[in-house]
């Protein structure tokens, strides 16, 4: 099953009406020939003096100080882009998570403390008593996926640190605590760019843990906030797409289906609070889920008319 052109047509219609400027910058580079520094162009507008990233770079929270969250999601952007060694904008985000490591912590905080003052998801909500929010229990996210990106780019974070957080997560992830779907997120990125000692260290333990958090119902795919295939296999030759092959492929129709009656892919999740502030937002995260999905569509060759990445 493919995406007619008819509907991609549609689609990019959406895209470049109601999209971000910055998800409208990625949607061209893919299907329009715009240039990669176009759209880190528009990715440094969110930047600030300290080199990390904020402004409501992650739709779910709006404050315009840097975070730990927002610096990953522009590497993830970045990561989008065939970019070929360390950019200097790369080299900015390497030094902000090397100036950012909390030593009380021992991990990347994931929101500043300021993160109550502007509109915001409940799960990023910081308790005045406790001084963390949701996510801070977690202690793998952000910080597996930042040293994810420690492991593959030149930086100055310390060696011996770098190792001693390595050797840390490898133990979480071979242990029997739960481990949920966001910090699985964060340990594909680590195990992608990890060196192969360590990558055969994980690897079975990692795959066993993908298998079974994997929501494979696709009702729920469609009305639920759950760890779908594609969450874990977005291009055709991911790690781990062989451990999720049949299920990627009811997942690409599944996308393909579900668009059927509309013009883009909608979140499945709210706030419950900022009422406003969450529809402005749920735009934001329309126009990227849906720019993210005919990427994903375009790389398993499941547009009509695609033109070859």
């Amino acid at each position: 099953m493919n995406l007619s052109s008819k509907k991609f047509s549609e689609i990019s219609k959406f895209v470049k009406t109601k999209a971000r400027k910055l998800d409208k910058s990625l949607f061209t580079y893919y299907f329009e020939n715009n240039s990669a520094e176009n759209v880190l162009k528009d990715l440094r507008k969110y930047q600030n003096e300290d080199d990390g990233f904020g402004h409501g770079l992650e739709p779910d929270f709006t404050t315009n100080s840097s975070s730990a969250i927002a610096t990953c999601v522009a590497m993830q952007y970045i990561n989008k882009l065939n970019i070929q060694g360390n950019h200097f904008i790369i080299d900015q985000i390497l030094n902000y998570f090397t100036n950012t490591f909390s030593n009380k912590y021992q991990r990347w905080r994931p929101v500043p403390d300021d993160v109550n003052k502007s509109p915001h998801a409940p799960w990023w909500h910081i308790d005045e008593k406790t001084g963390m929010c949701p996510i801070d229990n977690n202690w793998d996210n952000p910080t597996v996926e930042i040293l994810g990106y420690l492991h593959k780019y030149d930086n100055n974070f310390p060696k011996k640190k770098l190792k001693e957080m390595t050797n840390k997560a490898v133990m979480r992830l071979l242990g029997e605590e739960s481990i949920p779907e966001h910090s699985l997120y964060c340990y594909q990125i680590f195990y992608s760019y990890a060196d192969q000692e360590v990558k055969q260290s994980i690897k079975s333990r990692l795959f066993e843990r993908i298998r079974d958090i994997v929501n494979k119902d696709s009702k729920d795919w469609r009305e639920k906030y759950v760890p779908k295939p594609l969450d874990f296999v977005s291009i055709p030759d991911a790690p781990f797409y062989n451990l999720l092959n049949d299920l990627v492929d009811k997942n690409l129709d599944f996308l393909i289906k579900s668009i059927e009656n509309n013009k883009a892919w909608f979140p499945t999740w709210s706030w419950g609070q900022y009422e406003k502030d969450w529809e402005k937002a749920r735009m934001e995260w329309t126009g990227k889920i849906t720019v993210d999905n005919l990427i994903i569509l375009k790389k398993f060759g499941r547009i009509e008319d695609k033109v070859n990445i």
